[in-house]
Order: C-alpha cells, then sequence, then structure tokens
C-alpha cells in the first residue's frame, strides 16, 4: 500500500492494515480519530515540491526545501484534520536521485508524528526506485499495474484516483498508456455510487506539438475519452505546468494545482490547495508560500453537473 504514515485511528490503523497485508492500493477513510476533528473528505493538495540532495541548494530564487518544511508545518497546524496529504509528482528535483527522496522523506516526516497519511504520485523528474528505498511503505507488494505507481482513496463523499503519468526520469513527456488506462476504464466501472476525481502529475495537452516532444499527456484523447464514458468523474487534477488554474472542458473541471516549489511566471502563487468535498462539489482554498500574495485564501468551489 502505498503510505508512508498511517491514521492514529484504531479502525482507520486496522482498516488500512488490511490493506497492507493484501498488498492492495485501495484505501478507505470513512471516519476520524475518536474524539478528533479529523474531517474524512479533506485532503491537502500539493505538487511539484522539486526537492534536491541538501536543504541549502535554491532554484529561481527559490529554497525548495524550505518552502515544503513551510506546507508540511502548516497542514498539520491545520484546525481540523485532513484525512491525507498527496503530494502530486515532481517529489524530486530534476532527476530522481537518492540524495533527493532522503530530503525529501526528512521534510515530510512530521506528518509521521501527526498521524497523517502521505499519498504520491510520480513525475517526470521522480524515479520509481529511488523513491521506493527512501519512503519503503509508499512500495506497494502488488502494484494494480505493473510497474505503474496507483492509489486509490475511497472517502466517504468521493472516490480518488491517482494515476502514474512518469514515462522516463528528466524526459518532459507524460503518458498513461493502454494497460493502465484499461486498468483506470474496470476501475471506474467498478465505481459508480459516487463522484470520482481523477488525478496525474502531467496536464492534458489537447493538440500535438508543431515540433518537439510532447509537454504534456502524450494519450490525452484516449485520457479524456474513456473519462467521458464515465459520467461520476468530475473532476482531472493535475501539476506539471506550475500554474494555478482551474477550468473546464465540457462537464469536466479541470484543477492545475500550483507549485510548493517555484513558478515560472513572477505574478504566479506557489503554494498548496485545501480541498474538501462537498455533497455537490469540491471546495478548494489556495494557501500561498507568501502570505502576503493577492491570492492568498483565495476560494474556489466546483459544482457537480
Amino acid at each position: 500500500m502505498p503510505l508512508h504514515t498511517l491514521p492514529l485511528s484504531r479502525r482507520s490503523f486496522l482498516a488500512q492494515s488490511a490493506g497492507v497485508v493484501a498488498g492492495l492500493t485501495v484505501v478507505r477513510h470513512g471516519w476520524g480519530d475518536e474524539g478528533s476533528k479529523t474531517n474524512p473528505n479533506l485532503l491537502a493538495l500539493l505538487s511539484d515540491t522539486h526537492i534536491p540532495d541538501s536543504p541549502d541548494v535554491t532554484a529561481r530564487d527559490v529554497n525548495m526545501t524550505a518552502n515544503l518544511r513551510q506546507v508540511i508545518g502548516e497542514v498539520i497546524a491545520l484546525e481540523t484534520r485532513p484525512a491525507g496529504v498527496i503530494v502530486n509528482g515532481d517529489c524530486a528535483y530534476l532527476k530522481g536521485q537518492p540524495a533527493d527522496y532522503a530530503n525529501f522523506a526528512k521534510c515530510v516526516a512530521p506528518l509521521d508524528g501527526a498521524g497523517l497519511p502521505l499519498y504520491v504520485t510520480m513525475g517526470n523528474h521522480d524515479d520509481r526506485a529511488p523513491l521506493y528505498n527512501a519512503l519503503q511503505l509508499q512500495q506497494p507488494a502488488r502494484p494494480l499495474v505493473a510497474s505503474r505507481h496507483i492509489t486509490v482513496i475511497e472517502t466517504p463523499r468521493a472516490n480518488w484516483i491517482l494515476l502514474d503519468s512518469l514515462t522516463k526520469t528528466n524526459v518532459v513527456t507524460g503518458a498513461l498508456g493502454a494497460e493502465q488506462l484499461k486498468w483506470l476504464d474496470k476501475a471506474l466501472a467498478e465505481r459508480t455510487d459516487k463522484p470520482t476525481l481523477v488525478m496525474a502529475h502531467h496536464n492534458p495537452q489537447f493538440e500535438a506539438p508543431a515540433s518537439g516532444p510532447w509537454t504534456g499527456i502524450e494519450d490525452t484523447a484516449e485520457l479524456l475519452e474513456l473519462l467521458g464514458r464515465h459520467k461520476q468523474v468530475k473532476a482531472f487534477v493535475f501539476g506539471h505546468s506550475h500554474n494555478w488554474a482551474i477550468s473546464r472542458r465540457g462537464d469536466l473541471h479541470l484543477v492545475n494545482l500550483p507549485p510548493v516549489a517555484y513558478v515560472f511566471s513572477p505574478e504566479k502563487p506557489n503554494g498548496w490547495v485545501r480541498s474538501e468535498v462537498l455533497d455537490d462539489g469540491l471546495s478548494l482554498e489556495l494557501r500561498t508560500i507568501d502570505p502576503k500574495h493577492k491570492q492568498n485564501g483565495e476560494k474556489v468551489k466546483l459544482t457537480w453537473a
């Protein structure tokens, strides 16, 4: 099971331990710690942390390690506890080196003491084997799809399906591939009882590049056709472009998470997103690294069609 930490509740621990024994990558959140303020429909969404081998390394005038440490502290300090924390890919700086993940593991270690589960997806700057070595409980005993890191998080109001769009480390192009799409089609057909949110690191790319490699998901057309056939899929969440943005394509909401690390445009915010699934949609609140940024605290509600 791709978990680095486990919730504190005995019921939650036992339920997830069953998954660990079975080697499954399906996690169920339907409760909180007895007497706690845990909200099982609340998740902290992070992306593009780009953690280097040393806390002293900076890029684009940003200390990535300091940013992630700040965000982890903010999540732990939330008055209402989330059901977990998702880092949507590019955990490592550039080439997914073992030292990158050693530093990343130190940054997220406080989640363990707080009893907050950590989930990760794979970005183009990640490498599965070194990540598994540094965060051993992230490695599933029995992957849902061979050579892919996939997680299903089942919460009371929605299912989250975290996909793997990594093709080759430090190559910009992303792809899901036929086997993963086949699995996704079956997984969605088996889960029609509540809304579903699908997540991957790479952004959808709606047109083939005029020249050069794809920079987003190479098989975007196949993915969107599949998602369109499953009406319970309400949103696709991604990172990669370091650009906080919300849009729609038909009935499908598109959520582009901000980077925890650096931005590509100086006016854009970096930070993380507090997400809560409601009865009729998804509430998103942006928390920026710079508390004085004009978009800090920006709230968006996505309403299900």
